[in-house]
């Protein structure tokens, strides 16, 4: 374990001297230089995005235009009339943040996949979660990477919700739905009863319902943070120990379960404020 820490280490040195030495190579290229650079270097994402099975019909498109722009102003400045390499780059900026996009939505539909995997209960109702990920997958297919994060998110209410609507209501319901009709035909007084006490009950238990919605919030967060924990540990196991991936997918992914977490531990501590703020209301209305 001790070796590995001190590989690890020795690899994000190098990996800051590399970087910083780049860094300033780069302030003294050419503006022509940096664009035969980015076109190679949307070159490589073109190959490694195929070799991962992407789509890469936008980033054919980026790429072509860069060279075609590229082509067309190496003649211009051989014709010595006026010319701009620079237009090239946004193109290359565009296809490094599909590739990020591409990267980013496939890494958190397998955080997912993973968190259904270990929720599945047999005889859980999940359609709606099979055609949510579905959705998700043609999302990704058809490039649509901006619609993904909000689907993602869908996808772990509904695994949640799933598997607590079975686990609570599943034996009520296998029991009680064929005598339904007729149940509540004969029992309609004693039904809006019930109905009429639950209502009274959520206005005295507002609170404490409140404060139980809360919590779930967190809970479900937590288990996200812990799934994301998984993957980066994963991620750095398939760089540095099994060479399964590219450094810049591991850079991607690292970088981007980083900043999901980050964005866990922001949303724990307001939840949790919020919560503050009910019990503190809750103990001012009991005295």
């Amino acid at each position: 374990m001790n070796k590995l820490v001190y590989k690890i280490s020795i690899a994000f040195f190098l990996l800051i001297i590399i970087s910083g030495f780049a860094a300033a190579q780069e302030k003294n290229l050419t503006t022509e230089e940096k664009a035969v650079l980015c076109l190679n270097e949307s070159r490589q994402i073109f190959a490694e995005m195929q070799n991962e099975s992407f789509n890469v019909k936008s980033i054919n498109e980026s790429l072509v235009r860069a060279q075609n722009t590229f082509n067309a102003h190496l003649v211009l400045k051989e014709q010595n009339k006026k010319y701009d390499f620079s237009l090239v780059l946004p193109d290359c900026e565009t296809i490094r943040a599909i590739r990020e996009n591409a990267s980013s939505s496939r890494d958190e539909l397998i955080a997912l996949m993973k968190f259904y995997n270990e929720s599945y209960v047999a005889g859980m109702n999940t359609s709606k979660i099979d055609a949510l990920i579905e959705e998700i997958k043609k999302e990704i297919e058809d490039e649509r990477y901006g619609k993904v994060k909000s689907l993602i998110d869908r996808g772990y209410t509904e695994i949640i919700e799933a598997k607590s609507s079975y686990t609570t209501f599943n034996l009520f319901m296998s029991t009680t739905t064929r005598g339904l009709k007729s149940f509540f035909f004969n029992n309609w007084i004693y039904i809006a009863s019930f109905f009429g006490i639950l209502i009274i009950l959520f206005i005295i238990y507002k609170k404490k319902i409140s404060v139980w919605i809360i919590q779930r919030k967190i809970e479900r967060l937590e288990i996200r943070k812990k799934t994301l924990k998984g993957l980066i540990m994963q991620t750095q196991k398939d760089y540095f120990q099994n060479g399964k991936i590219p450094e810049g997918v591991y850079n991607v992914r690292t970088k981007k379960f980083a900043e999901l977490i980050r964005n866990i531990d922001r949303d724990i501590p307001l939840l949790r404020e919020g919560l503050a703020k009910i019990e503190k209301s809750k103990r001012k209305t009991e005295k």
